[in-house]
C-alpha cells in the first residue's frame, strides 16, 4: 500500500511562505492547491491587521510515482 508524507506549511511573512513551499517542491513535494488558504488577523493590542498563509503539500512513496 503507498503511503504519503504530508507537510503543512504557515508562515506570516509572504516571502517565507513562497520560499519555503517552493523548497519542498524542489523535494518532490506537491502543493494540494485547494487546501491553500489566508487568514486575516488583528493584533489587539496594535489593530494592525496581519494573514497567515498556509497550504498543505504531499510527497508520495516512490512506488505509487513509479506506478502512477
Amino acid at each position: 500500500m503507498a503511503t504519503a508524507d504530508v507537510v503543512i506549511v504557515r508562515e506570516w511573512d509572504a516571502e517565507a511562505f513562497h520560499r519555503r513551499v517552493l523548497d519542498f517542491e524542489s523535494q518532490g513535494y506537491r502543493a494540494r492547491r485547494e487546501s491553500y488558504s489566508i487568514t486575516a488577523e488583528m493584533n489587539p493590542e496594535t489593530g494592525e491587521i496581519i494573514h497567515l498563509r498556509s497550504i498543505e503539500l504531499l510527497r508520495l512513496d516512490r512506488d505509487r510515482i513509479q506506478a502512477g
